[in-house]
């Protein structure tokens, strides 16, 4: 299929008018890049006085989220947005705390770590599977059905409980945080903290029913004593930093947890969304990829060594990240004045990665808006510049679960694909849209074909 027939908002040339700018943003911030941004290495943009780079450059990226890291902080416009539901966790917290709260969680998302979650994962997915068995020819939200999935694992290794209770809480939780929460002017004018703003007091009440849960979480984990259980939270809840021998606060801990559930399993869900859809237009990869997991794993269970093996799924995962990537944009403040390829930046400026045009960016990429898992090839990989790609992002920031979102990917591609094709329903209308991160806009109907 031709890659015009991909899902993408519409480009324009020129300059959006403001007024439409602030609906379009409100309603999809992927839809708001014109095609001046697939093109150029650096677009210089002002809201009043205001001024963004959006950086497509990647010496210039690696710049900004390694080089000279220390300079660029976490933007206000996105702690604005993010802080009232996710508190201070790992994705919004700076300097010495975010080091401190790295260094406490690194040993869950470590090798070992990894490995023991494996079986996990599988079980979850037979679950599913399972209860898929009863299917009677509906087209399936195949995007609930991975978020319900990914969360259920999430939930099984981290925290060492079921998500039948609490995960229609997170769901709910998330995507009213999803929807209720859009920048407006002064988010895009970058006022102070302090500056009053419209609105923002609902955003801090809706995680109030996941808080009760997380809360009575934590007392259980703290009056069980000497647990044998050594998931996330019991260890957030004992872990004392090497070098300060301090622990996280309460209020520390709950942030972390709601950071796991929100990011942990959103991202990997709308990855493997994105892939049963660009797998159900190219028959062509739909194939090959099955031939792999028909030769790997011979109709077996996936283990985490199988994994290896696995290397064409890897490269669909890898391009079907490329072009729809979760995480779309990020952003960052200039806390002093610097230059990134030869363009001044000013303190207090805005500067923009977006993986959504960067992984589309006509001076990086060959047809880049065709689905082609080859480009993922190791010589062709190694080809490109470093930071041309980054789903998970780049430098000392780059996402602590990026390995377990990857294995708990490949594990559910695998055993999906052995069993069933998905296909788009009929009449289904697919549009990505950019909210906090990269959903369908009405969700992805599939039908399932056994094979």
């Amino acid at each position: 299929m031709s890659a015009a027939a991909l899902a993408a908002p519409p480009r324009f040339r020129g300059r959006m008018p403001l007024l439409r700018f602030l609906r379009t943003l409100k309603d999809s911030s992927v839809a708001t890049y014109g095609e001046e941004m697939f093109e150029e290495p650096i677009v210089e943009r002002r809201v009043l006085w205001q001024r963004y780079l959006i950086v497509n450059a990647p010496h210039g990226i690696q710049r900004v989220l390694l080089d000279n890291a220390a300079n660029y902080a976490k933007s206000r416009v996105a702690r604005r947005l993010v802080e009232p539901g996710i508190g201070r966790g790992l994705l919004t917290s700076e300097g010495e705390t975010w080091r401190r709260q790295r260094r406490i969680m690194a040993p869950a998302f470590d090798h070992r770590s990894l490995m023991s979650y494996a079986p996990t994962m599988t079980g979850a997915t037979e679950a599913m599977l399972a209860r898929w068995e009863s299917y009677a020819g509906a087209p399936l939200d195949i995007a609930a059905e991975m978020m319900r999935l990914t969360l259920r694992i999430i939930a099984l290794t981290m925290f060492s409980t079921d998500a039948d209770d609490i995960g229609p809480i997170v769901e709910e939780a998330v995507t009213r945080y999803q929807v209720e929460v859009r920048p407006g002017l002064i988010d895009l004018l970058n006022m102070p903290d302090w500056w009053p703003r419209p609105g923002t007091r609902s955003w801090f009440h809706i995680f109030d029913r996941l808080d009760e849960v997380i809360d009575r979480m934590m007392r259980r984990e703290g009056s069980a004593g000497n647990s044998e259980r050594r998931d996330l939270l019991a260890r957030l809840l004992e872990a004392r930093d090497a070098e300060t021998g301090r622990g996280m606060e309460p209020r520390e801990v709950r942030d972390q947890v709601v950071t796991i559930f929100m990011a942990g399993h959103e991202t990997t869900a709308l990855a493997l969304t994105w892939t049963w859809y660009l797998l159900s237009q190219h028959p062509a990869v739909e194939e090959k990829f099955h031939a792999e997991l028909d030769r790997a794993l011979g109709g077996r269970t996936p283990r985490f060594e199988d994994l290896a093996e696995l290397r064409y799924t890897r490269m669909v995962l890898e391009e079907s990240m490329r072009l729809y990537p979760p995480a779309h944009t990020m952003s960052r403040e200039a806390l002093a004045d610097d230059e990134v390829e030869g363009h001044r930046v000013r303190k207090g400026s805005v500067v923009s990665i977006v993986p959504w045009v960067l992984h589309r960016h006509r001076r990086l990429w060959e047809r880049p808006d065709a689905f082609d898992p080859e480009r993922f090839a190791p010589e062709r990989a190694a080809a490109r510049p470093r930071f041309a790609y980054i789903p998970f992002g780049g430098g000392p920031r780059i996402c602590i679960g990026s390995g377990f979102a990857t294995t708990e990917a490949l594990i559910i591609l695998a055993m999906l694909g052995q069993r069933y094709r998905l296909r788009l329903a009929p009449g289904a209308v697919v549009e990505p849209v950019g909210l906090i991160t990269l959903r369908p806009r009405r969700g992805m109907p599939m039908l399932l074909e056994r094979r």
